[in-house]
């Protein structure tokens, strides 16, 4: 989640667009357009929606656009209930493909850049599931955070929560390709480099709330996450990374 992208997971900011600017199966029962209510029990639900809504948690939409894109997130970060009707597929997979937002300004959210990470066939499930109003699909859901368990343990979880098990892998052992950076790939936050590097909790805070916009797509870029992650939430992630290995073991 700190030094190149996280993610987040975006992460992703795709409502930016508003505020700045699929095919498949028909056998679905979807709440209406806006994510009012569930789907009805037991109903067979689009795959292609089903995988958009899932994805939607994964890359941590949610985290940044609230559950089922709703908002109350962040002031800069609009909700997506009227994405879906407001743009077209092609500028929606642009968006998530290329990320938006103000780039030079850390204190601003920005949507990260997805290309590299995100398949094509996973941003087209994404789109559908804007399009198809963003209802609820029964088990896609922000894991739940552990309260009282110690701050590494809720660092654990936040650390998929947040995304960033996509871009930085689990455990933080990187090995995601970004192919324009200098290194070629997303760093991994485990290991010698990293300790060397962010070697107090403020350093590590500070990227992850600035995050690392190095480039343009398809370069991969961590998102800015000032706003959006409590100060409480940042320690635990600190207090999770601090567990992970810092540096290899020859002994396995």
């Amino acid at each position: 989640m700190l030094i190149a992208v996280m993610l987040g997971i975006g992460g992703g900011i795709l409502g930016w667009a508003i505020g700045h600017h699929g095919r498949g199966t028909r056998t679905v029962t979807v709440a209406a357009a806006g994510g009012a209510g569930p789907t009805a029990a037991g109903a067979p639900v689009d795959p292609h929606v089903a995988a958009g809504a899932h994805i939607f948690v994964q890359f941590a939409c949610a985290q940044c656009h609230g559950v089922q894109g709703r908002g109350g997130i962040s002031p800069d970060v609009p909700a997506l209930t009227g994405v879906g009707k407001a743009l077209t597929p092609v500028r929606l997979r642009f968006i998530i493909d290329h990320g938006l937002g103000e780039s030079k300004n850390p204190t601003r959210p920005y949507m990260p850049v997805w290309g590299e990470v995100i398949s094509s066939r996973q941003v087209g499930d994404l789109i559908a599931y804007l399009r198809a109003g963003l209802p609820a699909v029964p088990t896609a859901d922000p894991p739940v955070i552990p309260q009282r368990q110690g701050a590494a343990v809720e660092g654990s979880v936040l650390y998929v929560a947040y995304g960033c098990i996509d871009c930085h892998g689990p455990n933080g052992l990187g090995g995601v390709p970004n192919p324009l950076s200098p290194d070629k790939s997303i760093p991994p936050l485990a290991g010698k480099a990293f300790r060397q590097q962010f070697d107090t909790d403020a350093k590590i805070i500070d990227v992850i709330r600035s995050g690392s916009v190095i480039g343009r797509a398809p370069i991969v870029s961590m998102p800015h996450w000032g706003g959006i992650i409590p100060q409480s939430r940042l320690d635990a992630l600190v207090a999770y990374l601090k567990t992970l290995r810092a540096a290899p073991n020859p002994n396995g």
